[in-house]
């Protein structure tokens, strides 16, 4: 058994122990069938929730929502390092700008930011690019500098032309911090999506997966909320498995 068919087989191993645990507890009747139900009446309500009430729709669109604003934050990062790098004055004032609005959660600003755009999708869009733009910055400007630290003389030695210098030295060589960022700004677009969701309630004509969780909690439907939480954990375990699998964040000096 190699390496990683060992680490699927241990993961499969602990999630049977917690699923085999769960039912246990549930079954024992330690706590409130209401408030602890047992894994396979959850399971059952999950099969249901996808079968019968669009849950995979739902998963969808916010699994599209964090993606769009990943990409919104990809592009604003290369312009904001590109310019950083042009201009010594604005690379200070972006560092100074990361250091006050990258610690603020989604949550924080979202009172301002329904006073400035109302409650919808403009806004949440606005509080997804918060939760995604400055982890993104932060790592790629960390790997454009450790690359131009390694190739500024042979940049000098050879006079590339600016687009041949960002193509075959910051674009080929930035892939390991590019899927790091990506990987972070996912876990945190991700959190921001679920949080705004459930607060912002229906914005637009769909909802995700923040809604009906707490849709689930109004009519009191436990098993549908931790099916929805169970969603949630697949999703992620799902992309940091496939997506984001093996990422090599070697660093050279």
């Amino acid at each position: 058994m190699d390496n990683n068919a060992r680490k699927r087989f241990y993961r499969l191993v602990f999630i049977a122990l917690i699923m085999v645990s769960w039912e246990l507890t549930a079954r024992l009747g330690i706590f409130d069938q209401n408030l602890f139900p047992s894994m396979t009446s959850v399971i059952r309500r999950l099969i249901e929730l996808i079968t019968k009430e669009s849950l995979l729709i739902k998963t969808a669109y916010s699994i599209s929502l964090v993606l769009l604003s990943m990409i919104a934050s990809l592009v604003v990062s290369t312009v904001l390092i590109i310019l950083g790098r042009k201009f010594v004055w604005m690379g200070t004032n972006i560092e100074l700008v990361n250091s006050v609005a990258s610690p603020l959660p989604g949550i924080a600003i979202l009172p301002l930011v329904i006073l400035w755009l109302g409650v919808r999708q403009e806004a949440m869009f606005f509080i997804m690019i918060h939760a995604t733009l400055w982890p993104m910055w932060r790592q790629l400007s960390l790997g454009a500098d450790r690359l131009h630290n390694r190739y500024k003389r042979f940049e000098k030695a050879f006079g590339l032309s600016p687009l041949k210098r960002f193509y075959h030295i910051y674009c080929l060589g930035i892939t390991d911090d590019l899927l790091a960022a990506m990987s972070v700004s996912w876990s945190r677009g991700w959190r921001a999506l679920i949080s705004v969701e459930m607060i912002f309630g229906i914005v637009g004509a769909q909802t995700g997966l923040g809604w009906m969780i707490y849709e689930r909690r109004m009519y009191m439907d436990t098993e549908g909320l931790y099916a929805g939480l169970i969603m949630i954990a697949f999703c992620g375990v799902l992309f940091e498995s496939l997506i984001f699998k093996k990422r090599n964040l070697r660093r050279t000096t």
